[in-house]
């Protein structure tokens, strides 16, 4: 590719990187006079039409993010099979290369380093952009130690429906997956959090939170197992950093920070020594609880007082031994009497209160259930709008607190779920009434509306947000951007035309026209009525709505003037 010139104007230079997906090279812009990044979609991707098509829709989406920690997407195109983007130039480290050297920031620099990714998640999330592979290599730090996340607009591809069969693109980032992610499940925006959590866990300690010899394992243990705090590992850490970092790396989506922002706000309120918001929580799935606490005071440990002779305290030692004992033995013979008088119906159970597990979470509501004797639970599962109630019981029948037979009742709690999604349709070279008609079609709304030059056919669809593909919510506004027709226009020639003809012809190339004082006839048609000469000249490049004066010949001086 080294010398290749791609899209009439940016020169490829030197290969400075490559991925699963894609090579990066450097490059300069000759119209800006500046170095720039070009990333190539690797041939066997270029050949998929699908995958082409959500990487230029994605390339579209990242292009509108202006964060000073988002790497900035300056242009992209296609030069027959070639599919590129180009990017801002970044001269600096990947964590991933400056934790490989065997480095590790401290603690301070660690809370400003994932600080800085939070604020551009957070203006990326505001877009609805969800990047889905937030890991070391995907953020640079520049010699000025700025921090730069990278490949906004390439991420959402490989958790795409048009991509499952080609899950290895996926599985070398298993060490930074949220559960759900690692499930196949739907995500949101708190993916790239638990993410960035890992990637906020590993700058701690010096290794992910999860590690195993395949991706599948460490998928397994990212569903299922609870990594130990980093400050286990790195005794720099304190409690509060702890309590962060277990919150970020919540299994349940419910339980981790809600938004980029308040990750970000309880970080700066570790690195300047406030209280944070995160408290422990629970992990998801059953797994075992992890608690954050104060570590506390250094408590002095005073040698063992000698006991005197004939002390009576290893006799009383005796004797309480030998009660549990006997207490133990008895609890045991009448657990064994109970068993051997039971009736033919040893599973029969005593009509008993039945437990209410509104509020709880699903898993902790059936476990409640069970342990009280009532087995036999349905779960209903209905749409809910408040956040807080997603995966939480928010109905049950038979009411709780009331007595029921545990052998014949059959509870049934109601679970909250989301909404149900709808795929955003595509809505490229549609007018807007067909968009709308379209969009209602598939339940969703027509949101804002709003034209910009462009080469496509005047009054068509050229953009879209939230971008094809994109599941969003039942009645979500799509917002469009319809094209005005081309910025610029090439000035037609009119010379010799009769004036009325050359208004005309300027007037439907988007041109306004003025008539300039006459001047001295053009010798090749003299008629003064014709145009004589024209600012600017046919041929000339302008902008769309320019204004063309046109001069027309000095009419015949009457008889016997001088």
């Amino acid at each position: 590719m080294n010398g290749t010139v791609l899209g009439d104007r940016y020169q490829v230079q030197a290969r400075i990187g490559s991925g699963g997906m894609a090579e990066v090279y450097r490059g300069h812009d000759p119209v800006l006079n500046r170095t720039v990044a070009i990333k190539i979609l690797l041939s066997q991707w270029a050949r998929d039409a699908s995958f082409v098509d959500r990487f230029r829709r994605e390339a579209q989406a990242a292009a509108r993010l202006n964060h000073q920690n988002v790497v900035a997407v300056y242009d992209s195109g296609a030069d027959g099979d070639t599919q590129w983007i180009v990017m801002e130039f970044i001269e600096g480290k990947t964590l991933h290369e400056f934790l490989s050297d065997g480095r590790r920031p401290t603690v301070v620099q660690t809370c400003e380093i994932v600080g800085s990714i939070c604020g551009a998640l957070a203006s990326a999330h505001a877009q609805g952009v969800i990047h889905r592979d937030i890991k070391p290599a995907n953020v640079m730090v520049t010699r000025d130690g700025t921090v730069k996340l990278m490949d906004l607009g390439i991420a959402r591809l490989v958790a795409g429906p048009e991509t499952a069969p080609q899950t290895s693109a996926i599985l070398g980032t298993a060490s930074y997956m949220s559960p759900e992610q690692a499930q196949g499940r739907p995500v949101d925006e708190r993916t790239d959090l638990y993410s960035t959590g890992a990637v906020l866990y590993e700058l701690l300690t010096g290794r992910p939170p999860h590690t195993g010899d395949s991706p599948v394992a460490i998928a397994y243990k990212q569903v299922n197992e609870v990594p130990p705090p980093p400050s286990e590992i790195n005794s720099d850490v304190t409690p509060a950093l702890d309590a962060v970092v277990m919150r970020a790396l919540a299994k349940n989506p419910a339980n981790r920070y809600q938004s980029a922002r308040e990750f970000a706000d309880d970080l700066e309120r570790v690195r300047t020594g406030q209280d944070v918001q995160a408290t422990p929580l629970l992990a998801a799935g059953g797994a075992a609880a992890t608690q954050v606490i104060s570590r506390p005071q250094p408590t002095s440990v005073l040698p063992p007082r000698e006991e005197p002779p004939g002390s009576g305290r290893k006799v009383w030692l005796g004797v309480l031994i030998g009660v549990l004992v006997i207490a133990i033995l008895t609890a045991l013979g009448f657990l064994l009497a109970g068993v051997l008088t039971n009736d033919d119906n040893p599973g029969d159970l005593e009509p008993r209160a039945l437990p209410s597990v509104i509020g709880l979470e699903e898993d902790e509501a059936i476990i409640e259930l069970n342990d009280a004797g009532f087995s036999q639970v349905e779960v209903d599962r209905r749409p809910v709008e408040d956040e807080e109630d997603i995966g939480v019981v928010i109905e049950q029948d038979p009411e709780g607190d009331t007595v029921q037979d545990p052998d014949t009742t059959q509870v049934t709690i109601v679970v909250g779920r989301r909404p149900p999604s709808v795929e955003v349709p595509d809505l490229t070279g549609l007018t807007e009434d067909e968009a709308r008609a379209f969009l209602e079609g598939e339940g969703l709304l027509l949101g804002d509306t709003v034209e910009e030059p462009s080469d496509a056919e005047v009054g068509t669809v050229i953009a879209q947000n939230p971008p094809a593909g994109e599941e969003v919510e039942r009645d979500s506004f799509v917002d469009i951007v319809l094209s005005a027709g081309p910025s610029t226009v090439i000035v037609e020639d009119v010379v010799c035309f009769p004036f009325a003809r050359a208004r005309n012809t300027l007037e439907q190339q988007g041109l306004e026209v003025e008539l300039g004082d006459p001047v001295t006839p053009n010798p090749v048609c003299p008629n003064p009525n014709k145009v004589a000469a024209q600012d600017p000249e046919g041929g000339t490049e302008v902008e769309m709505g320019s204004t063309v004066t046109l001069f027309t010949g000095l009419p015949p001086s009457p008889p016997g003037d001088d």
